[in-house]
């Protein structure tokens, strides 16, 4: 019962923490003149878009409040929510949150695509992968609903912890 007390405080938090990054008031988004990447240690594919890295991180910071943003974090609340009173019926929700986590992970592969800053598509794709072995691993699951917890309480899905909200921090 903690366990899921502490995922749900950790799911209101993240509502939280979506909502305060959403403030585009701070960020011009200009294209750039010069399109120089910039170095990193990641080695993803050479970005082909047209957004300037301003851009990309006005348009990630606005994913915190994106339907498909706010899809993962009301399917994880049905989780928790079914989880306080009956374990099987809370697995019946995981498939809706692994189809969530997948359009997240859509919308962050299109921010991907239309970036022209290496730096931050490296970051992108990074957390790309990221959410798709979150969602890999509630599949693979298969009902136990001890590893679902563990998805939950990871750092797959925190906000906090994906490179490219440290990157595009405002």
């Amino acid at each position: 019962m903690r366990r899921v007390l502490t995922t749900a405080v950790l799911s209101l938090t993240l509502l939280g923490a979506a909502a305060c990054a959403a403030d585009p008031a701070e960020t011009t988004a200009t294209p750039s003149s010069s399109a120089a990447p910039a170095a990193s240690s990641a080695a993803p594919a050479a970005p082909t878009g047209t957004q300037s890295k301003e851009a990309t991180c006005l348009a990630f910071n606005m994913m915190g409040i994106s339907e498909e943003s706010l899809g993962v974090l009301a399917a994880t609340t049905k989780i928790i929510g079914a989880a306080i009173d009956d374990e099987e019926k809370a697995k019946t929700h995981v498939p809706a949150l692994v189809t969530a986590i997948e359009a997240y992970r859509a919308q962050l592969a299109k921010l991907s695509a239309d970036t022209a800053d290496a730096e931050v598509k490296a970051a992108l794709e990074a957390d790309i992968a990221t959410v798709a072995g979150a969602a890999q691993a509630l599949t693979a699951a298969n009902g136990d609903f001890d590893k679902v917890i563990a998805v939950l309480e990871g750092t797959a899905l925190d906000i906090h912890e994906n490179k490219t909200s440290k990157l595009c921090a405002p």
